[in-house]
């Protein structure tokens, strides 16, 4: 089969994300991020950030629209931290600045008291404790009850997959533009488009119909921009 795109990625005439051109006064966003992979938020301090050259705004949980939930299929995860972090990198506050050089300047003021927590990694240990983030969901199809009482042979046991790296050269990103009676146009690297626009309904508090996601193309994806995706947009949004 025919690569529609071949000769255009060879002329490096084809068109990504970060090729997109910029309308005026477009703010940039930086994410200032969790270090602590487990821990309670106890005080945020943006003060300083505030007062940095460029700065227009400072987002955090607390200044959200809609929820604070996203998730490609439940929305089973917070955006911002807001009471307790559950991950290194998990985003805290966002940034909004004229530059992207101002943005990153200003993230770095930002001072975050976070009360470490106990890490816990093995999905058993915290199902054995009750301490999982959100109240399972059960899906049945069929009868498997009744299926393994008909087999001769039934086979038990444990596997473990570790994490997997998936190898994208372009980075996760996005782009949003405001549109006419107060939509909103993303531009997202994502392989989900739809879960994109359920996210950023659910943040912006916006209904679907006014939320239009344009992708244009993938660097790469392989799985690692479905739901990573999801985040980015709705930051941006």
């Amino acid at each position: 089969m025919k690569n529609l795109d071949s000769k255009s990625h060879v002329r490096g005439e084809s068109i990504y994300l970060d090729d997109i051109p910029l309308l005026e006064a477009t703010l940039y966003a930086c994410v200032f991020d969790s270090q602590i992979a487990h821990g309670k938020l106890k005080n945020l301090d943006t003060s300083e950030a505030e007062k940095s050259e460029g700065v227009v705004k400072i987002i955090t949980a607390k200044d959200l629209i809609g929820e604070n939930q996203i998730g490609g299929i439940l929305p089973d995860e917070p955006l911002f931290a807001d009471e307790e972090v559950h991950f290194q990198g998990m985003p805290v506050a966002l940034v909004l600045a004229e530059t992207e050089e101002q943005a990153r300047h200003a993230a770095k003021k930002i001072k975050a008291e976070i009360e470490p927590l106990e890490i816990v990694t093995d999905p058993r240990v915290a199902h054995s404790r009750g301490d999982l983030i959100v109240p399972p969901k059960h899906f049945k199809l069929g009868d498997a009850e009744n299926a393994f009482k008909n087999c001769e042979y039934v086979f038990a046991g444990r596997a473990d997959v570790n994490g997997q790296e998936h190898l994208y050269i372009e980075t996760q990103g996005a782009y949003t533009v405001p549109t006419e009676q107060n939509g909103i146009k993303v531009y997202s690297s994502t392989q989900g488009p739809t879960a994109v626009q359920r996210c950023v309904s659910r943040v912006t508090a916006l209904p679907m119909h006014q939320i239009e996601v344009d992708v244009t193309r993938l660097g790469g994806g392989f799985g690692g921009k479905e739901d990573q995706a999801n985040a980015w947009a709705a930051l941006c949004a």
